[in-house]
């Protein structure tokens, strides 16, 4: 009963690891890289939430293969740091870089992981992390196991440069929670060098886990996947409410010229960047209480309900096209039109008029 005192903060973190590990299996209906690792990460991390207390309940007791037990248990224990931080740190390259073999190239970040098994196959024979009197079964650190923290320590410092220097590449929101993830394992780690007897090193991890996947891993139905507006089933749910409530609106229906030939000529990659990029920009362009949406492939709309200035924000859209780094970027161009609701309009026929306003517009522009 002591035990389970001691260690209910372990309990509780392996039941919800346990749970989400379900989860993510039942609502894994398309299978992919990031899932697969963060199932492996949760299962790994559950392994080591249960070695933590085994360390404890075992140490100074004396019975047949218990020197073998508390030897064994610690040793794993300080292997499944690097492995956790492996795993985590392969999750963040692939979620930014999207590209399997560049995970392989670089070993899955096992780098740390295999430095760690070297020294703790020398730590048998000699000593350097830790050490288990053979006689009283009695756990010991030793003089270099600032070693072991450091190294972790740099792990994670690493996770942290790697996501700042690459944070051009994904949405300011990941960014933030993956600095979050990085965060939790960093402040657990110092809570229990500080005390010991405070089990959060572990327990911060799979806070971390819970993290990614309320966050990232489940997909909103009212988000677009690549470019994190709104999409068009949102569109509609809000505009219907506005008509329910009678407020006044305007939507503004945008569509890239000659897309298709940035697809054709770039690949479909540059095209997908281009369609993020554009989002970043089409959202600063319009104020925060306007609603941004991306209908489907090269087509947004704005739902506009203060009134705003169209051709100075059209300006201000198409000078920030012209003053980006990127170069397909500063050479796109779009059509659009705008379109007052008015009285007893449904919100197909709302969109079929700004439709229609947008084609000329496309005409005229040809």
């Amino acid at each position: 009963m002591d035990y389970i005192i001691q260690f209910q903060l372990n309990i509780y973190a392996i039941l919800i690891l346990l749970i989400l590990y379900v989860i993510v299996i039942k609502k894994s209906e398309i299978e992919c890289l990031s899932k697969k690792i963060m199932k492996y990460t949760i299962l790994a991390t559950v392994f080591a939430i249960i070695l933590e207390p085994l360390t404890w309940i075992f140490d100074s007791r004396i019975f047949f293969g218990s020197f073998f037990i508390e030897y064994s248990t610690n040793f794993f224990l300080v292997l499944m740091a690097p492995i956790l931080g492996a795993m985590m740190l392969s999750y963040v390259d692939y979620k930014i870089y999207r590209d399997l073999s560049r995970l392989k190239k670089r070993l899955f970040y096992s780098h740390f992981a295999i430095i760690t098994t070297i020294i703790l196959v020398v730590n048998i024979f000699f000593p350097l992390y830790f050490s288990v009197n053979p006689d009283t079964i009695l756990y010991q650190a030793e003089a270099f196991q600032w070693v072991h923290y450091a190294l972790n320590g740099s792990m994670y410092l690493y996770m942290l440069v790697f996501v700042l220097v690459n944070r051009k590449r994904t949405f300011s929101y990941v960014v933030k929670i993956f600095l979050l993830i990085f965060s939790l394992p960093i402040i657990g780690m110092i809570v229990q060098i500080i005390n010991i007897n405070l089990n959060f090193s572990w327990t911060s991890i799979a806070l971390s886990i819970l993290v990614i996947y309320v966050f990232l891993e489940s997909y909103s139905g009212e988000r677009d996947y690549l470019t994190q507006l709104y999409n068009r089933a949102s569109y509609e749910k809000y505009v219907n409410h506005l008509i329910e409530i009678e407020k006044e609106f305007s939507v503004f229906l945008l569509d890239l010229d000659k897309f298709k030939r940035i697809n054709d000529e770039n690949g479909h990659q540059a095209g997908d960047k281009v369609l993020v990029e554009f989002s970043r920009i089409l959202k600063k362009a319009f104020h925060p209480n306007q609603i941004v949406c991306r209908l489907a492939g090269d087509e947004f709309v704005i739902v506009i309900e203060n009134k705003i200035d169209i051709q100075e924000t059209l300006d201000n859209l198409y000078k920030t096209l012209k003053e980006t780094d990127e170069e397909l970027l500063g050479k796109l161009k779009f059509s659009y039109g705008v379109q007052t609701y008015e009285d007893n309009m449904n919100v197909d026929q709302l969109y079929n008029l700004v439709d229609q306003k947008m084609y000329k517009d496309k005409e005229k522009s040809k």
